[in-house]
């Protein structure tokens, strides 16, 4: 009986003692969600944060290293298909402007085909053909016999200013002799425009002592001339018809003994840039 008795109190003892330090426990537990994480869940976090910045920095380091290689990569093929379209561009914008200059020689030589050149039959040429060692002596044209050109026609610029004369003509293509060439050339019969009744009459050759220009010779020595006059064409010639222009004077000097005058003559035609010329085909020995 009495062993009975003790074995209930020591029970009630034990549920006592465990309700008691149950209770303990949640009050620790409410104290401590106040304040923060337990110390076990601060070594738990810390370990985790130890362990994961081993791993981080170096996978941070290395995704960052790829990241640098991939856009230093897409920077290259921008620069590369920048670079591409720049070279585009540059060959588009020389090619314009190559179209451009055509285009203007072009309207140039219809303007005076239409207005200048209106009273004589033109036969439009391209140069295609010049000898450097020759370079103020004769070029080639890419008409002909075909094209109605003929030996002794007249050759022009686009501006109606005289080149020189066909020399010989094939089938699809002719040279031409410069009117400043020194060799071939037996001269131009031509006038001053002094605005005058007499206008000087003499021949124009090409120059012997200035490349590229030209002299008047055979001119009267009572002749008036001065610097700045226009020199034409006096069409005594079954060549070259009347009034083309052939050049300005430059200066004027008096022969020996006074007996003769003569004359620097500079070209109208920009001999040394020549594309596009005109063929007259009203003259020429056939």
């Amino acid at each position: 009986m009495r062993v009975s008795r003790l074995l209930t109190n020591r029970r009630l003892f034990i549920l006592l003692a465990s309700f008691i330090l149950l209770t303990a426990i949640a009050g620790l537990t409410l104290r401590g969600s106040g304040r923060g994480a337990t110390w076990p869940e601060r070594a738990i976090m810390d370990t985790e944060n130890a362990i994961g910045g081993l791993f981080y920095r170096p996978v941070s380091a290395v995704t960052g290293f790829l990241q640098g290689i991939h856009d230093l990569h897409q920077m290259y093929v921008e620069n590369a298909q920048l670079k591409s379209e720049l070279q585009n561009y540059s060959a588009l914008k020389v090619e314009l402007q190559s179209a451009q200059a055509q285009n203007a020689q072009l309207n140039k030589m219809l303007g005076f085909k239409q207005t200048g050149g209106k009273s004589m039959p033109l036969v439009p040429a391209h140069v295609v053909g010049r000898d450097p060692s020759k370079w103020n002596s004769d070029i080639t044209i890419d008409v002909g016999h075909a094209n109605g050109v003929h030996t002794n026609m007249a050759v022009i610029s686009t501006d109606g200013s005289l080149v020189g004369r066909v020399a010989q003509a094939a089938q699809y293509s002719s040279k031409v002799t410069l009117i400043t060439d020194t060799q071939v050339g037996d001269g131009v019969s031509a006038m001053v425009q002094n605005g005058t009744a007499t206008q000087p009459y003499g021949i124009v050759v090409g120059s012997t002592t200035e490349s590229g220009s030209l002299e008047m010779q055979f001119l009267s020595p009572v002749a008036q001339l001065n610097p700045g006059q226009s020199v034409v064409t006096s069409g005594l010639s079954d060549v070259y018809p009347k009034g083309l222009l052939i050049g300005t004077v430059v200066s004027v000097k008096t022969g020996q003994q006074g007996l003769t005058k003569s004359a620097v003559i500079h070209p109208a035609a920009d001999l040394n840039y020549l594309e596009d010329v005109f063929v007259v085909t009203s003259q020429g020995v056939k």
